[in-house]
């Protein structure tokens, strides 16, 4: 009985799901390119001078413009999807899977693509470009992980999930056969003219180039040397020494983990210390004027360098003040934390009170597409957030539950799932109101009125004429645009008089009827109604009632 009445629910959510974004199909079909429009919180197009968007939330986001076009679904975990004259990203899974398209002026087309970790593909104007990878076989990757070619052969550890299963998919032991799997057997290397050969990498790995020379059997012994370069030796991961060949200096290393290490040079112009690793570190650099403290890190950090510019008095968690360059931090307590920029194109000011309050601003020197030349924005999480810019934008949600800020693409394809009250103005002046989860939602201009409450009731205007007053689904109602009056009665529009052609849609969709009477593709003449035996008997309408054809 209880699996009966499951299916039962299940086929019931179908059809109700069925009917909403039926709902959502019918508002969009016949209403085509009028921007804007929307159905509850599931269905929203719109359209400006910047982009195109048309949302069926959660399954599809799409904004074009500009020569940009953003595509999502379900993110993170189906995908998303940027593209522009010159690329074309894709990924999804989590960022798992991606792919790539770049086109070069030179180089020409350049495609990569790939499932962590099950595969990897690439192609080009080159067959140098061309590799595919394929797990557990192997096969080559090229261009990735800073080498030209890696070549990975065998991994036979993913047998130990099926050996050993896990209790757990979050456990250590799930972690542990994880990285196991990981392991191949042999791996080739190349990068310019350097060649090596590894098996069971990363632990037993040899190679040689013009310069450099390497060799590891892990844990116990490594050496890594490039002439002119560096010379590192290693014995059981635990004593390090290596020799860094700078133009006018050497620099030593020597480093027993975690206990002791020490780096000097032969000028005496650089030194540093370390006793027990990270914890308690100090040293200098006469050449950059860098002196440093950590006693003990990261509790306790004091800096000054003047090659970068940096000044550090961090005394964790009581107080901060971390500077670098352009950039500076601040805090007092995790409760009080700010961050300062200033680039060629803008500054920016960002604080965070009690970690829930945000308060952001911007201010840019040209004039930016969506900032503006000043921007503000302000949040209390998870209740409110609050945006404006200078050039009359201004929006604010309750509730707002993402951590963080993405516009076009979460905050796009969400955050009407959970808003209470939204109200948005555009820059042109269009606006914006929603209410629970927009039950009912209205948008409105000195052009046009808009409103909706879901299934029961659409009304518009433009220009303080009724364009639509409709009820339930649409099914009963009235209807005015350039091509005629309407009577809807369960779906069927009959054609009561005539458009007006002041309402015709700026893209050119709807046509006069008049220049199509007799053969029209549009609408077929009521043969045998008589408007005299309705309530429809006034000189205003003509004797002509017709319905349309592409009415569902």
């Amino acid at each position: 009985m209880l699996k009966n009445f499951k299916i039962k629910t299940f086929f019931i959510f179908l059809i109700l799901l069925s009917l909403l974004y039926g709902e959502a199909s019918f508002a969009r079909t016949s209403t085509e390119k009028e921007s804007p429009d929307w159905f509850w919180f599931f269905y929203e197009y719109s359209s400006d001078e910047k982009a195109e968007t048309v949302v069926y939330r959660p399954f599809l986001l799409e904004s074009e413009g500009s020569g940009k076009l953003f595509q999502a679904s379900l993110m993170p975990l189906f995908f998303w999807r940027y593209k522009d004259e010159t690329k074309d990203v894709v990924k999804g899974f989590f960022g798992l899977y991606g792919s790539d398209s770049y086109s070069h002026t030179k180089k020409g087309d350049d495609y990569d693509s790939g499932l962590f970790p099950l595969y990897l593909y690439g192609r080009g104007a080159s067959h140098e470009d061309n590799y595919l990878f394929v797990y557990p076989i192997g096969g080559n990757i090229r261009g990735k992980f800073g080498y030209d070619r890696i070549s990975p052969w065998v991994f036979p550890f993913f047998t130990l999930f099926f050996l050993f299963p896990p209790s757990s998919i979050f456990s250590w032991q799930s972690l542990f056969l994880g990285l196991a799997a990981l392991i191949p057997v042999y791996t080739e290397f190349e990068f310019k003219d350097y060649e090596a050969k590894a098996i069971f990498w990363p632990f037993i790995a040899w190679g040689k180039g013009d310069k450099r020379r390497d060799f590891r059997v892990l844990p116990f012994y490594a050496h890594n040397y490039k002439d002119g370069w560096y010379d590192n030796y290693s014995w059981l991961l635990l004593i390090n020494y290596r020799e860094l060949y700078l133009k006018n200096d050497t620099h030593y290393t020597f480093f027993f983990f975690p206990f002791y290490g020490k780096k000097w040079s032969d000028s005496g112009d650089f030194q540093a210390t370390t006793i027990l690793w990270p914890f308690f570190s100090w040293g200098y650099n006469k050449k950059t004027n860098d002196r440093s403290y950590n006693l003990p890190w990261p509790f306790v950090q004091i800096r000054d360098c003047d090659r970068p510019k940096v000044y550090s008095r961090i005394f964790f968690p009581f107080y901060g003040k971390y500077h670098y360059e352009n950039s500076k931090t601040f805090f007092v307590t995790p409760l009080y934390f700010t961050l300062q920029k200033e680039t060629e194109s803008y500054t920016s000011d960002y604080k965070f009170i009690c970690i829930i309050m945000w308060y952001f601003k911007r201010d840019y020197l040209k004039t930016h597409e969506y900032y503006g030349n000043s921007w503000g924005y302000f949040k209390l999480w998870p209740l409110l957030q609050i945006e404006w810019n200078d050039r009359g934008m201004y929006g604010i949600n309750i509730l707002s539950l993402l951590p963080f800020r993405d516009t076009m693409g979460y905050e796009k394809l969400y955050q009407p799932f959970w808003t209470i009250f939204e109200y948005r103005v555009k820059e042109n002046g269009e606006k914006h109101l929603g209410i629970l989860l927009r039950t009912y939602y209205q948008v409105w201009s000195q052009e046009f009125f808009k409103m909706k409450i879901p299934l029961i009731v659409s009304y518009s205007s433009k220009r303080g004429t009724v364009t639509k007053a409709t009820f339930l689904l649409n099914s009963f109602g009235y209807e005015k645009n350039s091509q005629g009056k309407f009577l809807k009665f369960f779906w069927l529009p009959l054609r009561i008089g005539e458009g007006d052609k002041d309402l015709k849609i700026s893209n050119n969709i709807d046509e006069d009827i008049s220049n199509y009477e007799t053969q029209s593709e549009h609408y077929v003449k009521l043969c045998g109604f008589n408007y005299n035996h309705s309530d429809l008997n006034n000189d205003s309408y003509s004797q002509n009632f017709y319905i349309e054809r592409n009415c569902f």
